[in-house]
C-alpha cells in the first residue's frame, strides 16, 4: 500500500501484448488519483510480413533449424518495434512534461524450461510462446530505455492492484472504469488492464 507523497512529474507505462501488437497506456501524477496521460497500439510484428506475427504456428511441421531461425528473426524484430514504441511513448510523455520512470508489462503463464521442440508439437504451447515473444520484448525494450520493467501476471494483477493500491476490488475496478468516462473511448479490457498495470508499477516506484 502506498502512503505519503510521491514524485508529481513521475510517470509510468503499462503493457498489455498480443499477437504481434499491443496496447500501451502511461499513467501519470498522483498514485491516489492517477490520469491517463497516453494510450497507443504499438505494432511489434515483422511490417514486411516476410516473418510471420504467429511465428510458433507458422514454424510447425519446419525442420528444427529452419524453425529455429524463423523465432529469433521474430524475437529480433519484435524488440526492434518494441523499442521504437516505447521509446516513442516515452518522449511523447517527456514532451508533456512527465517522466515515465518504470515500465510493467502483463504477462500470461508459461511453463520453464520448455524446449521448441515441445512448443511446435503443441497447439497451446505455440500460442502461449507468441504471447511470451511479444511480452519479452517489450520488457527488453524498457530495460533498453532504463526502465525499471516489471512483469505483473494477468491472473493476479487485480489482487496485486488491491495490495499495492490499497484499493479494494470493487472500487478498484470502478476507477478503472471512471478513467473511460474521463478519456472517452476505446477502454477495453487491454486498455484497462495496461492502465492498472501502469498504476501499479508507479505506486511501488513512489
Amino acid at each position: 500500500m502506498v502512503t505519503g507523497s510521491v514524485d508529481r512529474q513521475a510517470a509510468a507505462l503499462g503493457c498489455r501484448a498480443h499477437t504481434g501488437w499491443a496496447v500501451l497506456v502511461v499513467v501519470a501524477g498522483g498514485v491516489i488519483r492517477p490520469e491517463v496521460l497516453l494510450r497507443c497500439r504499438a505494432e511489434l510484428g515483422d511490417p514486411s510480413a516476410r516473418v510471420k506475427r504467429n511465428v510458433y504456428q507458422s514454424a510447425r511441421g519446419q525442420e528444427p533449424a529452419t524453425a529455429a531461425g524463423l523465432v529469433e528473426a521474430a524475437e529480433r524484430i519484435a524488440t526492434e518495434q518494441a523499442s521504437r514504441a516505447v521509446a516513442r511513448t516515452v518522449q511523447e510523455a517527456r514532451d508533456v512534461g512527465w517522466i515515465v520512470r518504470s515500465c510493467a508489462v502483463v504477462v500470461g503463464r508459461f511453463p520453464a524450461g520448455a524446449r521448441l521442440e515441445s512448443i511446435l508439437a503443441s497447439h497451446a504451447l505455440a500460442h502461449a510462446a507468441e504471447g511470451r515473444l511479444y511480452q519479452r520484448a517489450l520488457q527488453q525494450a524498457a530495460e533498453s530505455r532504463g526502465l525499471h520493467a516489471v512483469a505483473i501476471p494477468k491472473r493476479s494483477i487485480w489482487d496485486e492492484g488491491e495490495a499495492e493500491l490499497g484499493v479494494a476490488g470493487d472500487e478498484l475496478h470502478r476507477r478503472i472504469d471512471q478513467l473511460r468516462r474521463e478519456i472517452g473511448p476505446p477502454w477495453g479490457e487491454d486498455q484497462k488492464l495496461a492502465a492498472l498495470a501502469a498504476w501499479i508499477a508507479l505506486a511501488r516506484s513512489s
